[in-house]
């Protein structure tokens, strides 16, 4: 969900958009990319062909760029294989600015005098351990919790 809120947002003027993982890399669903095994939707309930099916990031686009787009259409399937969107959520997420992995947000709080958000974070090396802290400022937050959801404490 977070991935398409970034693919939507890219081509809407005047939104400046940035979005931080503490995960070094994109992954969907790892652990559960077996061999052969569908998604339960139709391709075109991919990041954003649903909402904005003119946009760089839909499924088909990708196909294309990968020079794949005539044999998928031949083949007639409307169920891709876990892998394959696996590995066109990563395509997306490497080639979408204002991606961040690797960043650790450590705290969120409201500066009333700017009239903005500040949010510090820790960029998190290789390893998961801290390389260089930073801050930046948002007029607004936008909070992906994932699957176990954790809320912080004001």
């Amino acid at each position: 969900a977070n991935l398409s809120l970034a693919a939507l947002a890219h081509p809407l003027g005047g939104l400046d958009t940035v979005f931080y993982d503490q995960r070094p890399t994109f992954g969907w669903h790892p652990g559960l990319l077996i061999e052969g095994a569908t998604i339960q939707v139709p391709f075109l309930a991919d990041l954003v062909s649903l909402t904005d099916p003119t946009s760089p990031w839909t499924f088909l686009n990708y196909l294309r760029s990968r020079e794949r787009l005539f044999p998928f259409y031949f083949a007639e399937r409307l169920h891709i294989q876990r892998a394959e969107y696996d590995a066109y959520c990563r395509w997306v997420s490497e080639n979408l600015p204002g991606l961040h992995f690797g960043h650790q947000i450590d705290a969120v709080r409201w500066n009333p005098e700017r009239d903005v958000f500040e949010v510090d974070f820790t960029q998190l090396d290789t390893e998961g351990e801290a390389e260089a802290l930073g801050r930046t400022y948002a007029r607004n937050v936008v909070l992906g919790i994932g699957t176990e959801p954790y809320v912080p404490d004001p």
